[in-house]
């Protein structure tokens, strides 16, 4: 039988602490989030302090603002580049063939249809709204989108990364071949929206210490007397 979320929330908060998340601007936590696709966290930040050293803002006003972990980061410059020296920048993130372009274009569109280079209209948004709206971007899909929100506007969304789409399958909270979007799409009816942004935070640092992908530490599991184990 499948835990309840209630259950995971209570089981995964007496384990694990839930890690802090800095806020950053809408347009900062897009490039962050299209940069950390298909790498790793390490790569994904030695990729935007690239892109800060190469392109810094010469004041806060012109990029990310003072949380940024990072650095902050010109935008119109970064707009300016050559594409082969953006994908240069990036390639450590991997993927950058297919990220600068992405980057780019939203860069460029965003200039062409706000009149400056900023995602900070996304506040006048409903959440389907700018969900609807980030994934007509290129490279951008729900997850993506989800994590503009959910780490940028602090709305009450869950994003759906490869670990919480894993973990979801393994409880049976999803079929065990659904996906990404369809993940997402259950754990907005089944996770109260004042627990979304906990129960992604947790579900990540499960997924990165206990519920492996490959050999899942399950006797050190929290969860083990109830998880079905679907796929392990």
């Amino acid at each position: 039988m499948s835990p309840g979320t209630d259950l995971v929330l209570k089981r995964l908060s007496g384990r694990f602490a839930v890690p802090d998340k800095p806020r950053l601007a809408p347009l900062d936590e897009l490039v962050l989030t299209i940069l950390s696709q298909s790498t790793t966290d390490e790569n994904r930040d030695r990729a935007w302090r690239t892109l800060a050293a190469r392109y810094p803002a010469e004041d806060v006003g012109e990029a990310a603002g003072e949380d940024s972990p990072t650095g902050p980061i010109s935008w119109e410059s970064v707009l300016r580049a050559a594409p082969a020296e953006l994908e240069d920048a990036v390639r450590v993130a991997g993927l950058a063939n297919q990220k600068a372009p992405a980057i780019r274009a939203a860069l460029e569109r965003l200039r062409a249809e706000v009149g400056r280079i900023t995602l900070d209209h996304l506040e006048e948004m409903g959440d389907d709204e700018a969900i609807a709206y980030l994934t007509t971007f290129r490279g951008v899909g729900v997850k993506t989108a989800a994590c503009v929100l959910c780490f940028s506007l602090r709305r009450p969304v869950l994003p759906v990364d490869t670990h919480v789409l894993r973990i979801a399958r393994r409880l049976a909270w999803v079929p065990p071949r659904a996906s990404a979007d369809l993940t997402y799409a259950t754990l907005s009816r089944t996770v109260p929206p004042s627990e979304r942004f906990r129960m992604h935070m947790l579900l990540i640092t499960f997924g990165r210490s206990l519920c492996l992908a490959r050999a899942p530490r399950c006797g050190e599991c929290p969860l083990e007397p109830e998880c079905p184990r679907i796929g392990v």
